[in-house]
């Protein structure tokens, strides 16, 4: 699936490209509705209880992968699910089925383990909230705040898949999850500014990966018990920062 957020740097830094942004977003749905799938479906059945006992799939798991992924995507709900499904048997003659048999389907879905090292990943991390009240009316009614819980992800960005996750509480930084989520094995590692310390900076020159970590402001192009670091602080003030 393509990028949903191109941006380069202009006048403005992640200036967005407006043309590659809304022609992502066109293609988004045509990305996730192989119609491959759609098309092969009967063969894809056949194949499928060639070796089944008992009550035969109406619906191949490739039909049902692609429900997943619009779910996923687009947060749709399983009943909006049956929905698609009745959308694909009156266009394209595919069986209807519930949402509690897409709901079941789906949590069966194997999900093949990638053996294969990651050799690009990109490191960061997002809050969720532990209660779906407000904070106006923690206030009002004078309810202690739960906080957040914190997700930190490594992924493979080729492959764009998730290698190694992190939970911790709200005010864990986001560095000190870093060796978790790495392997040692990747050749290179892309991080935002909340990853720029000189212990990551030598992690990843032990590792031998490129570090695509931008500096903070104010950096200082001294080495300072990190090389790598410090090469990289030359390299951008030589450059420019906003290149």
């Amino acid at each position: 699936m393509q990028n949903n957020n191109p941006i380069v740097n202009g006048k403005r830094d992640n200036k967005r490209i407006w043309s590659l942004y809304n022609e992502s977003l066109v293609r988004r749905m045509k990305d996730i509705l192989d119609l491959r799938d759609i098309r092969n479906y009967r063969h894809d059945l056949g194949k499928q209880n060639r070796k089944k006992n008992g009550r035969p799939y109406i619906i191949p798991d490739k039909i049902i992968e692609i429900l997943a992924r619009i779910r996923a995507v687009f947060n749709a709900s399983f009943r909006s699910l049956e929905s698609y499904m009745r959308i694909f048997q009156e266009i394209l003659g595919i069986p209807g089925i519930s949402y509690s048999s897409i709901f079941r389907r789906i949590r069966k879905i194997k999900v093949p383990e990638i053996m294969n090292p990651s050799s690009s990943v990109a490191v960061d991390s997002t809050g969720f909230k532990t209660t779906i009240r407000g904070d106006w009316l923690s206030n009002k009614w004078a309810k202690k705040r739960k906080g957040w819980i914190k997700l930190h992800v490594s992924a493979d960005t080729e492959r764009i898949m998730a290698s190694r996750i992190s939970i911790t509480m709200e005010h864990s930084h986001d560095a000190t999850q870093f060796t978790r989520l790495i392997t040692g094995s990747e050749q290179r590692v892309f991080a935002d500014k909340a990853y720029d310390s000189r212990k990551i900076f030598n992690i990843l020159r032990n590792n031998g990966s490129e570090a695509i970590i931008p500096l903070r402001k104010n950096f200082s192009t001294l080495s300072r018990t990190s090389p790598l670091r410090g090469k990289t602080a030359r390299e951008i003030r030589k450059l420019g920062e906003d290149q």
